[in-house]
């Protein structure tokens, strides 16, 4: 026989409800009491009940197709790049950029010399700037940042005007971002009322991009593109998750000579090794390798310096590579690290 809920047996079915672990301590359950009326205070103030909203559960990903390898054959592997980190919040200092960190690990992992890294504000005029100045002096510019639903998201907007180009809604990123289980698709169908003709708009905006251009999907799980510019600016999202999900994808269309370096570890001051380091530079410096010391202090508060050798091609430059680092590590008293 079901038993009606009443204000005497209310506190009895929270307590069972949320299945508590320490039954015995009063201050836990009252706290976990003021989270679940909390919770239903909120629902009620923003989604009209109170009843407790429950986050999505998973589903299975959607698989899209991907742009085929073959559709940028004619495209030479980029030498130099750089990056153009666009956002407001990042110079103010309510997020920390991690974008940029990873593209430098991304150039190099791919042999791409990374020639520059910059941060600018949302502001039209500044991106327009930047971006014709890196497009004109570097190879590959990736841009992240500014291309979401609000009215601060200007990227595709800038880039456009920067090239006299129209700004064209791409039915194949609508259709993708209106798959079952895209978030932007799940949130609004969420609500309670009728999404306003606001709100789509300013979904549909993600998939107004400059024209022409060349649109990318480099990852299958992914209704967002890399949108290509002036055939060199890649335009991707601020959100770290997508950034590095769609440059990782992007990766597969890149092939090339890759980068070798070895790191060699001394105690001696820069002072001392400096002349060994000139002497080793000008006998590589025809096969493109870099040297380069770095001092730090070691964890039980030492000084000591850590010389790079870099270098990218063929094998020969590997065993230069490996031939200079053993030099000068027996020179200055050295090891060899990873």
């Amino acid at each position: 026989m079901n038993r009606s809920l009443t204000l005497r047996s209310l506190p009895t079915f929270i307590f069972q409800s949320l299945k508590f672990r320490q039954p015995n301590n009063s201050q836990y359950r009252i706290g976990r009491i003021g989270i679940f009326v909390s919770r239903c205070w909120f629902n009620r103030a923003f989604h009209g009940s109170s009843r407790i909203m429950f986050e999505k559960k998973k589903e299975e990903k959607h698989i899209f197709p991907t742009t085929p390898i073959s559709e940028l054959e004619d495209r030479s592997f980029p030498k130099t790049s750089a990056c153009l980190i666009i956002g407001d919040e990042i110079l103010n200092g309510k997020t920390i950029d991690s974008n940029s960190r990873f593209f430098v690990k991304f150039c190099f992992d791919r042999g791409i010399y990374l020639k520059r890294i910059e941060v600018i504000p949302d502001k039209e005029e500044e991106i327009i700037e930047a971006v014709r100045r890196f497009s004109n002096n570097y190879d590959l510019v990736v841009t992240s940042g500014g291309i979401g639903p609000t009215h601060d998201d200007i990227t595709y907007l800038s880039i456009a005007r920067a090239y006299n180009l129209p700004l064209i809604y791409h039915q194949p990123t609508l259709d993708r971002m209106a798959e079952p289980g895209q978030n932007v698709t799940y949130y609004l169908k969420s609500l309670e009322s009728k999404p306003t003709k606001a709100m789509i708009e300013a979904k549909q905006r993600m998939a107004l991009f400059p024209q022409p251009s060349r649109i990318i999907f480099p990852h299958e799980n992914l209704w967002v593109p890399i949108v290509i510019v002036n055939e060199n600016i890649h335009i991707l999202p601020g959100v770290p998750k997508l950034f590095e999900a769609l440059l990782t994808g992007y990766g597969r269309y890149l092939k090339g000579d890759k980068f070798v370096r070895k790191f060699v570890k001394t105690f001696y001051p820069e002072t001392f090794i400096a002349p060994i380091l000139t002497e080793a530079q000008e006998k590589v410096k025809d096969f493109g390798i870099k040297i380069g010391s770095y001092p730090e202090t070691t964890e039980d508060g030492k000084y000591a310096v850590v010389v790079s050798f870099l270098g990218k091609g063929n094998a020969k430059v590997s065993e230069v590579v490996e031939k200079i680092s053993k030099e000068v590590s027996k020179q200055i008293d050295g090891v060899i690290i990873d």
